[in-house]
């Protein structure tokens, strides 16, 4: 996966009853079922990092909430 891939599309299809995000999950252009598929394990954020880490996703989340409110959603793109 690279920056600027679509990962997903918004909006109303086909017997939707309102808008909704379509997800696939691919391996090798195979389906698979997101909740069966093996990942690797992550190790945790270092410390040195943490700090920044929270800041950016504090706003993040806030910016999320905010758009919930709204009734919209909030793509990032940087």
């Amino acid at each position: 996966m690279k920056q600027g891939t679509t990962i997903g599309y918004v909006g109303s299809s086909g017997a939707a009853t309102g808008p909704h995000l379509h997800y696939e999950y691919r391996v090798n252009g195979i389906h698979k079922n997101p909740r069966t598929v093996s990942l690797p394990d992550a190790a945790p954020i270092p410390e040195g990092y943490l700090a920044e880490f929270r800041s950016h996703s504090a706003d993040l989340l806030a910016r999320l909430d905010r758009a919930g409110d709204a009734g919209v959603g909030v793509v990032a793109t940087n």
